[in-house]
């Protein structure tokens, strides 16, 4: 069944969570690039883009494989130019960070912003956080969806700050997370060990919901 923003076009966050995204955008006051990985229909891109002035608004990029639902890419558009943000002002990158992350690291692409809202197990959400290279020195993290329905989120953030001291926990609110580079990293913010400790705990997770399942618990 598709997900009621499919329908509604709203945002996937709550109230607290958006007023918690658009007050790091005003307070902020960065100029370059944002990117959200993970858009559902737009509703949270729409609010993000419309802190800033048409004139002034800094390059929004958005990964997503645009499968989520059914004319995905559409709606989205459609949701943006209902709320008076031309949709050709975004850079749509359709795929996964496996596919963009290597090509924007290469070209020396940077973000002041990123929101990561995407497939929350702990192996994407960990492949994910590999963003975080290319976040400009102040720049912010936004990470949705760390509750218990997904572990993975919250794992792949513990994990992610006990190894890269280069960032630092903000806030949460609901359950979104707010992170800040405060200095620059001395390594890959994910390596091969986190891709392979996630792609374990991962399954370790599958396995444990399997069998209590099975059991009816």
């Amino acid at each position: 069944m598709p997900r009621a923003s499919a329908t509604t076009l709203e945002s996937e966050c709550t109230l607290a969570e958006r007023a918690a995204l658009t007050a790091v955008l005003r307070d902020k006051g960065y100029t370059g690039a944002h990117l959200e990985v993970g858009t559902a229909a737009g509703g949270t891109l729409k609010e993000l883009m419309g802190v800033y002035d048409a004139d002034s608004r800094p390059p929004f990029f958005v990964v997503d494989p645009m499968t989520y639902f059914d004319d995905q890419l559409a709606k989205v558009k459609t949701n943006l130019t209902g709320a008076g943000i031309d949709p050709e002002t975004v850079t749509f990158w359709i795929g996964t960070t496996q596919d963009h992350l290597p090509p924007a690291r290469a070209a020396g692409q940077r973000f002041d912003f990123i929101f990561l809202d995407g497939d929350h197990r702990h192996y994407p959400t960990t492949v994910d956080l590999g963003w975080a290279d290319l976040v400009t020195l102040g720049g912010t993290i936004c990470l949705h969806d760390r509750t218990e329905k997904f572990p993975g989120v919250g794992w792949s953030i513990d994990r992610f700050l006990d190894r890269n001291p280069a960032y630092r926990f903000v806030s949460q609110t609901d359950s979104l997370v707010i992170l800040e580079k405060t200095a620059e990293a001395a390594r890959q913010a994910v390596t091969t060990a986190d891709l392979w400790a996630a792609s374990w705990a991962q399954r370790k997770f599958k396995t444990a919901r399997s069998i209590r399942r099975r059991l009816g618990r």
